[in-house]
């Protein structure tokens, strides 16, 4: 037992008094005026990594950091001296030092005793080590939840019951043109919301706390410089762990802008009907005063058109033929100069890697058998690929494609074309396709829509440069799938893309590269079958982007 103890007591109560101290969950140090510590109970020797024996005696400085360490002895001194207390009877939190100098936070609490012949000095030591670990984690977090809220794009607020606000992230912020936490404990409708709307906004925010659903509601708010914006809002009400209302969380987005087009459009249309209206009884006018000269001219006319319109009939036949007749020579002339021209490169190849190959006749030779095998095979792909344009491009022109629609997911079609045209890719090309996992099932023909990626991606893969990306961008909307299919690469000139859908035709920039001008034309029958349209922007050396949207699903 403590010597302090039986000095000051009688030995059974110094005993239970020793009891309760040493039984303390926190650190208990007794020192006298020079600093050294005359009682250190089983929690204080355990906090700070000592035993008991090796504190008794020593400066109550070895438990604390250098820097408060050379310090204290001056605080005790000063204070014996003047009895100006700074931190007796107060307590604080401050940093303490383990015996194998790890420094950790705690609160100390230090109170006074005054003896007949000394004083002491008795600190209470509790370790706030758990409780700092947890506050920063909780600061962290709350750190990173306001990141999140300051990253959005829309205005977050809560509010309390009361309609203070708790909390308004950036966006509210520059909105409102307020600074950090200016918003933080004001009136929100007293403080944002225009004179004019105060008294609904208020009505509305009561109901709201009154556990009345307004998931939606609109109103403006206005800013430090006067500027009005409405907002719509979403909002969902906040509660305690009894299920209490305790205030509401509001996300809301700037339809200003958007208010204001669709008043402008309403304007733009009652002008409109007003216009039409006047412009009709105009027309109405003159239509009166034609029929009556009508009526002198009909017969006439009835005269006329007996012998004209044999004459009509004639002619037009007579053009309609002379215009297939030149757009047959047209045809078989560019048919032609296409063919052998298509024909013959693949051709000689095939007739000059079959030469080769009977040339190498030897077994060390075989690699180079197999690589104009591989030459004639390409060939022979190419030949086939022609000869499948000219088939499709006859059963489109004669009607004798039809649909065969199916239910499939888009992921299956494209797994099929991205592997059919690898072998296309040039060096460092690659192929980026987004929205693919949002498209819903299709129900159309499957080997048409197929057909389409297969020619829109080999044309971007086609005439695009070493390195260069091919983006592919799919998304579905108002049950039609729109297809997006952009190259980075030569481009079509400006001047030639009105003729870029007819048979045959090539851009003068294409003509050292292979094709047959048959495949967007090819691809427009396909989309048209579906019920869809087609479109293109392309800016040369710049590149090309072509658009496919075509019903979701096809009848």
């Amino acid at each position: 037992m403590s010597q302090l103890f039986k000095s000051l007591v009688p030995e059974e109560a110094a005993q239970q008094l020793e009891a309760i101290i040493q039984s303390a969950t926190d650190g208990i140090i007794s020192i006298d005026a020079r600093g050294r510590m005359v009682l250190v109970n089983q929690a204080a020797a355990h906090l700070f990594g000592y035993h008991k024996t090796e504190m008794l005696g020593e400066n109550i400085n070895m438990l604390m950091p250098t820097y408060h360490a050379q310090q204290h002895d001056g605080y005790i001194e000063r204070y014996m001296r003047t009895g100006e207390a700074r931190i007796i009877g107060l307590g604080r939190e401050v940093m303490a030092q383990r015996k194998d100098g790890t420094q950790f936070p705690i609160r100390l609490s230090i109170s006074e005793v005054e003896l007949d012949d000394r004083r002491l000095f008795t600190g209470i030591v509790h370790d706030l080590t758990q409780q700092k670990t947890a506050e920063a984690a909780l600061q962290k977090e709350k750190e990173r939840a306001q990141r999140y809220l300051n990253i959005a794009n829309t205005i977050i607020v809560i509010l309390d019951q009361d309609g203070k606000v708790k909390l308004l992230n950036d966006k509210g912020r520059k909105i409102l043109e307020v600074e950090a936490n200016e918003a933080i404990g004001k009136d929100w409708v007293d403080s944002f919301i225009p004179d004019e709307y105060r008294s609904e906004v208020k009505i509305v925010f009561r109901a709201l706390m009154d556990g009345r659903d307004i998931e939606y509601y609109e109103n403006h708010i206005q800013s430090r410089s006067g500027k009005k914006h409405l907002i719509a809002w979403h909002n969902s009400l906040l509660r305690d762990d009894d299920g209490r209302i305790t205030g509401s969380l509001s996300s809301g987005i700037d339809i200003s802008a958007q208010r204001e087009a669709e008043d402008r459009i309403i304007r733009l249309n009652q002008d409109l009907e007003k216009r039409v209206a006047a412009r009709t009884e105009e027309l109405a006018e003159v239509v009166n005063q034609l029929l009556g000269i009508n009526k002198q001219l009909k017969h006439e006319i009835r005269e006329r058109e007996a012998a004209e319109s044999a004459l009509k009939t004639k002619e037009k036949q007579l053009t309609i033929a002379l215009e297939k007749e030149k757009e047959l020579n047209g045809l078989k002339s560019r048919f032609v100069s296409m063919a052998s021209h298509e024909f013959r490169t693949p051709l000689s190849t095939i007739l000059s890697s079959a030469d080769l190959i009977e040339a190498y006749t030897e077994q060390e030779q075989q690699p180079k058998r197999l690589r104009h095998t591989q030459r004639i095979k390409s060939s022979v792909a190419n030949l086939t690929s022609i000869l499948n344009d000219f088939l499709s491009l006859s059963r489109l022109e004669e009607g004798k494609l039809s649909l065969n629609t199916s239910g499939f997911e888009l992921p299956e079609v494209w797994t099929e074309v991205e592997e059919g045209v690898q072998g296309m890719l040039k060096k460092g090309q690659t192929i980026n396709i987004k929205g693919l996992s949002h498209i819903p099932p299709l129900h159309t023909d499957r080997r048409i829509l197929q057909n389409i990626f297969y020619n829109l991606l080999s044309n971007a893969i086609k005439y695009s440069g070493e390195g260069q990306p091919i983006d592919c961008r799919v998304n579905s909307t108002n049950e039609h799938l729109k297809i997006e299919i952009q190259d980075y690469g030569i481009g079509i000139p400006e001047s030639e893309q009105q003729h870029l859908f007819t048979r045959f035709f090539r851009a003068h920039n294409v003509e050292n590269i292979q094709g047959t001008g048959l495949g967007l034309n090819i691809v427009k029958g396909y989309v048209k079958l579906l019920e869809g349209h087609i479109t293109f922007k392309s800016v040369p050396n710049e590149g090309s982007t072509f658009s496919v949207e075509i019903p979701l699903t096809s009848n």
